[in-house]
């Protein structure tokens, strides 16, 4: 929240020469009570100034009867006059710009985006939300935070991919993300780098105790400098740096936490359980006499020794999963250069079997300005991760998935001790999971490297020369070993994969800028410069077979395949402008211009033109201004941005040339074939958005709320065009085809209803967003089935996504069979499925509705947060359900409880469930609407107390501060679908883009943590 200044401390008074002379000191606080940093204090008889150190301390002279002028970061200010030994509370009359943390954000070339001038709709998070939090990437924290965002995660597996989408989805293929950027390096969207593991997100590699505060930008205004790559939303990192004119300070802190699986109400059979079960399936085929006699026919078909009840669950688990996070920095500055070093050490320890996350990370930044005509800086921060994970995806190896495939009557090792390879049933035979978590691994270490150099010369009165230099290099070394006595390293004698991956992202920014205060009362500002991009990607992998012994490395096979050098790059260069005007802090012009040119794209055209015009209004300077009114402002801007949404995931970035390849023909003659068609015409996808919205404040800002309505549509939308058939392969070729719509609403709430001794904060958001996707192929009628197990579609008129599918209509109270819907009416039911259609569910897995809860309490030392996030009006489905609760259709995988507990029987003519039947033919458990489920749900994010030790105890023991804290995360979840039984905000990593969302394919359980923390600072 922003902070404005509501207290003066301590002044002392002295008489020097018969002159009233005064030696002011003061501490500047903020609405909470805490000291603010970076507050100027103006003498105005001479135009001397100070700036309040990290604690808000200042020291100035002065003259009995000086007007002080004191202005906090975001340019607002109060004067008062040097009239006594006591100089009472100063307020503020805060703006909307008070609820947030900083005053500007740096964008592209040195280019400045003022709160006090908000055109555009954006978001600060503080950095108070990203220190000492339990998860591996940043991306992780904005969960809820953020008004129109929606987060996905495999949070239990920590390094993997997320999925974030910012106002809906507003591209057909490649990946949802925003576009990344710390400190002026644009570092991608997140995606997917990895060679060999299911997924590795680049962003787990960013320390989040090492940021600062993060923006993100919404809308069109707000993210037009970025052009290409910013329509779909932008999100600045800005990381911590140190304060000119401040001692230096040291801050060490640890958290300790431990974790389990956040929602899973997955009940698995016990042994006995999976008995009874297999008895009613076997009766109700007919051929028994009772169901004694059919419950003793299936124990002689596992041959159940009467004594084995496994827990395979639980027993490729760890006890406990836990975290642990170790941090050290230095900051402070003199008069004209800052510094800050820091270093963090995180180590996540999943529940599953040897499974390990670690980071090591080291951070600096320096600052250094001479004579205020000439300043630069540079961040450098490295980071090393090493992880070893799992396969996933549906992999049969995936312990996750492989836990329920083997029944409960299946022991783990027989009775000599050794892992029991050959008794765990049919398909499952030397896939013991347990044995392979101990023996296989999947395992990569990644290094990266992230650097910028800026600077800023002022060459003539009023005009600065900008420059910036930054780049990122990741390395990545992956393996995977499969050994040769069991699972599929058996067929192939072993197996040893080894792959290697290098990304190297560079960017160089150069502005010129004109920027001038006219009479206090006209801010022109202008911005003219040139930006260039370069990305590269190479890989190369090679694997072995047939080891000569069971040794993790590449000398050990006797069969060698070397797999080639991968070698992927695309360029990018822009050229911006971007021109603001405030007229006496009532009115604000903004205007942005970009023109791109990408190598991605078609041969006979590569550039693209995009713009914003934006304007604020701040009505409480008009006199007509009601004057309970503290903030009023009118927002309102449009703009055209560009989007290239395959250019973050590799692979794609020849497109637009036609690529030849080798085919086999009749008796295996090699021929020349088209390997990829490409469209030398393939352009920019356009973003149009507008954005209008508005900022009301009262009673002195203790309430402030925060309105945006938008309409963003996507033009031009890149999907596959298809290539008749009688034309040969391949069929069809990426191109410009589609349209893309989000409609939708924001808002947010500040409020401070109790600012005394004790004082409570609340901040709260929502959105609402409505996706459409209005033109797809050149045939408005064709509807392209996706995503996962081909439950969700892509169609005209509906959204991205969307559940397309049977619909189910229950249990047939009189027989037991599972009915269908036979078309989108609901009037006529089946127990034929061939009779039943597929039909549009009218619901995606991307929410309607998005919202966030935190309220904040503090009475003198003690402090208590909660923080609650919701998801509501969407569906997700379990990929593998109908295996888990099959109806019978196999009897040798273990089943959920509802299987023998909610399924029909003559007593049971109720049940949600169809009769069991073992080798059930009837289709009830195949795919359908009968494994939706609602995703609504409101989740206790965050909860966390703490107690500071306050002054008494710096004075007696020199630590300026020390924080004790317990916290909490993902704690409670409620779920409004009483059938739901698994975590809905979790995503599959199998699926790029927005396939994965929704898609519960287990996938590593979302986790909650519990921890316990401590802060020093001195």
């Amino acid at each position: 929240m922003r902070k404005s200044i509501t207290s003066l401390g301590v002044l002392s008074l002295f008489l020097m020469g018969g002159l009233a002379y005064a030696q002011v000191s003061g501490v500047v606080k903020d609405s909470s009570g805490l000291p603010l940093e970076e507050a100027e204090v103006v003498l105005d008889r001479t135009g001397a100034s100070v700036l309040t150190d990290a604690n808000g301390a200042f020291t100035i002279d002065a003259n009995i009867g000086d007007t002080l002028r004191i202005i906090d970061i975001n340019g607002e200010e109060r004067t008062i006059k040097v009239a006594s030994n006591k100089i009472g509370d100063i307020k503020l009359a805060p703006s909307r710009a008070d609820e947030i943390s900083l005053s500007t954000v740096n964008l592209v070339g040195g280019v400045k985006m003022d709160a006090s001038q908000k055109v555009g709709a954006y978001d600060i998070i503080k950095k108070e939300d990203f220190e000492l939090a339990p998860t591996a990437s940043i991306d992780e924290v904005l969960n809820g935070r953020v008004a129109g965002l929606v987060f996905s995660t495999n949070s239990g597996d920590p390094g993997s991919t997320n999925i974030i989408t910012i106002r809906g989805v507003g591209s057909i293929i490649g990946t949802t993300n925003p576009l990344y950027v710390i400190d002026g390096v644009v570092v991608g969207k997140g995606s997917d780098n990895a060679g060999l593991m299911e997924s590795w997100n680049p962003l787990a590699s960013i320390d989040p105790n090492m940021i600062e505060d993060v923006t993100v930008l919404k809308d069109a205004s707000a993210t037009a400098l970025y052009g290409a790559r910013g329509a779909n939303g932008v999100i600045v990192i800005k990381t911590k740096k140190g304060k000119y004119g401040s001692k230096t300070r040291f801050n060490v802190s640890t958290d300790m936490a431990i974790q389990d699986i956040a929602f899973d109400e997955q009940n698995w059979m016990n042994a006995n359980q999976y008995i009874q079960w297999g008895g009613l399936a076997y009766f109700n085929t007919g051929n028994y006499a009772s169901r004694d006699a059919a419950e003793q026919a299936f124990r002689t078909y596992l041959n159940y020794d009467g004594v084995t009840d496994t827990d395979w669950q639980g027993a490729v688990m760890r006890n406990t999963a836990s975290v642990r996070t170790y941090n050290f920095s230095a900051a402070g500055g003199s008069e004209n250069t800052s510094f800050r070093v820091g270093g963090s050490y995180y180590e996540n320890k999943p529940l599953v079997l040897n499974s390990n996350f670690e980071r090591l990370s080291v951070n600096s930044a320096l600052e250094h300005k001479i004579e205020d005509k000439f300043n630069f800086g540079m961040n450098l921060n490295f980071t090393n991760v090493e992880r070893t994970s799992v396969n996933d995806g549906g992999a049969f190896r995936n312990p996750w998935l492989q836990s329920w495939a083997i029944s409960p009557t299946r022991p783990i090792y027989n009775e000599d001790g050794s892992y029991n390879q050959l008794g765990l049933g049919p398909g499952n035979d030397n896939f013991n999971p347990v044995a392979l978590q101990n023996t296989d691994f999947l395992e990569g270490t990644i290094q990266t490297y992230l650097g910028s150099v800026h600077g800023e010369w002022q060459f003539a009165k009023d005009f600065y020369l900008y420059t910036l230099f930054g780049a990122q290099y990741q390395s990545l070394s992956e393996k995977n070993y499969w050994g040769p006595d069991m699972g599929d390293g058996m067929n192939i004698g072993g197996y040893v994969n080894k792959a290697n991956t290098g990304v190297f992202d560079w960017n160089w920014q150069n502005s010129i800028s004109y920027r001038k205060l006219i009479k206090d009362v006209h801010d022109v500002q202008v911005w003219a410069g040139v930006e260039y991009q370069e990305h590269k990607y190479t890989g190369n992998s090679a694997y072995v077979t047939e080891l000569t012994e069971p040794r993790p490395y590449l000398s050990y096979g006797t069969v060698r395949n070397y797999t080639g050098d991968t070698f992927f790059k695309w360029t990018q260069i822009s050229y911006f402008s971007r021109a603001n005007y405030t007229f006496n802090n009532k009115i604000t012009l903004s205007a942005q211009l970009r023109r791109d040119s990408n190598s991605t794209l078609g041969i006979n055209d590569k550039s693209g033109v995009f713009w914003s015009v934006g304007a604020n209004y701040n009505i409480l300077k008009e006199s007509f201004s009601p004057k309970f009114l503290t903030t009023f402002t009118i927002r309102a801007n449009y703009g055209e941005i560009g989007n290239i949404p395959y250019a973050d995931n590799w692979g794609d970035q020849y497109r637009s040339h036609s690529v030849s390849g080798i085919a086999m023909y009749g008796d295996s003659t090699p021929a020349e074939t088209i390997g990829t068609a490409g469209d030398p015409d393939l352009k920019w996808e356009v973003s149009k958005q507008w954005n209008v919205g508005t900022d009301l404040g009262i009673l002195d800002n203790k309430l402030v709320l925060g309105v945006d309505v938008y309409h963003k549509r996507t033009v031009d939308a890149i999907y596959s065009g298809q290539i008749a058939p009688q034309n040969g392969a391949p069929g069809s070729y990426l191109t410009n085809i589609g349209k893309i719509s989000n409609k939708g609403v924001e808002m947010t709430l500040n409020a401070r209803p109790i600012n005394k001794d004790f004082r409570w904060n609340v901040y709260g958001n929502f959105a609402y967003n409505k996706n459409t996707l209005e033109a797809l192929t050149e045939d408005p009628n064709q509807i392209m089935v996706s995503s996962g197990n081909g439950i969700r579609a892509l169609g005209v008129g509906h959204e991205i996504g969307e559940y397309y599918t049977y619909s189910w209509a229950g249990v047939d109270r009189e027989t037991g069979a599972g009915l269908y819907y036979t078309d989108a009416s609901h009037t006529t039911t089946t127990t034929d499925k061939g009779q039943a259609e597929r039909v549009w569910q009218g619901v995606s897995p991307f929410p309607k509705y998005t919202a966030g809860l935190k309220n904040e309490f503090s009475y003198k030392g003690f402090s208590l947060s909660v923080f609650f996030t919701g998801q509501f009006e969407y569906a997700v489905h379990n990929m593998w359900q109908n295996y888990v609760l099959g109806d019978g259709s196999s009897v040798n995988y273990n089943q959920t409880t509802d299987a023998l507990y909610d399924s029909w029987t003559p007593d049971n003519r109720d049940a949600k469930n169809p009769i069991q039947i073992a080798g059930n033919t009837s289709q009830s458990q195949l795919l359908s609407s009968r494994w939706m489920r609602d995703g609504d749900h409101i989740r206790l994010k965050e909860a966390k107390i703490a107690y500071s030790f306050g002054d008494k105890f710096k004075q007696q023991t020199g630590i300026h501060n020390l924080t004790i804290y317990a916290k909490g995360v993902n704690l409670w979840l409620y779920t409004f679908d009483e059938d739901l039984t698994f975590d809905p905000e979790s995503n599959s990593n199998d699926y790029g883009g927005w396939a994965g969302k929704g898609l519960y394919d287990y996938t590593s359980p979302i986790m909650k943590s519990i921890s316990l923390g401590i802060s020093i600072d001195f």
